[in-house]
């Protein structure tokens, strides 16, 4: 059964280049002429993955944000759109060093969800803990429907009188 994927141009980008940085290394990278350093991804917007469950009459949202601290997370919600923004920080700026391979990557990142219809936006929460943010939207009270009841107005209209 086909599924549909999120497509993230950017990512694509970091896995061509760390294709080809193992095309060359393997083909003897060591006789280029430039430094093996891989391509820095400081500037490219990364896109956190998520599972949506349900959980009893809940939507569950689970992230998972290796690297950043909860105070690096901004959630919020806007006309049933949800949107997580956050950054991931580089720990340590390394001068003299030269990397082989770097595949770790650090940045800002933006993730928008639209919520159900119902959903309690009033009441969400959220948890972090070892590198995963859990989102928790609370379906809405069920409320009864409501009757109200349209009074008729009427127009008394008179017969033209009969005289002739």
């Amino acid at each position: 059964m086909p599924s549909l994927v999120r497509w993230d141009p950017f990512q694509e980008l970091v896995t061509v280049q760390r294709d080809a940085g193992r095309m060359f290394n393997d083909l003897g990278g060591w006789m280029l002429p430039f430094p093996r350093r891989q391509f820095e991804a400081e500037n490219l917007m990364l896109t956190p993955t998520v599972d949506v469950i349900r959980r009893g009459e809940d939507m569950l949202i689970r992230a998972e944000l290796p690297g950043v601290k909860p105070g690096d997370l901004d959630i919020s919600v806007t006309e049933n759109l949800l949107t997580l923004k956050g950054e991931r920080r580089e720990e340590h700026e390394t001068k003299d060093e030269d990397y082989y391979v770097r595949e770790t990557s650090w940045g800002t990142f933006e993730r928008t969800l639209r919520l159900p219809e119902g959903a309690d936006v009033d009441h969400i929460g959220a948890e972090f803990a070892d590198g995963v943010l859990e989102i928790t939207v609370p379906k809405a009270a069920h409320k009864a429907p409501e009757t109200h009841r349209v009074e008729v107005a009427t127009h008394i209209v008179e017969e033209p009188s009969k005289h002739h």
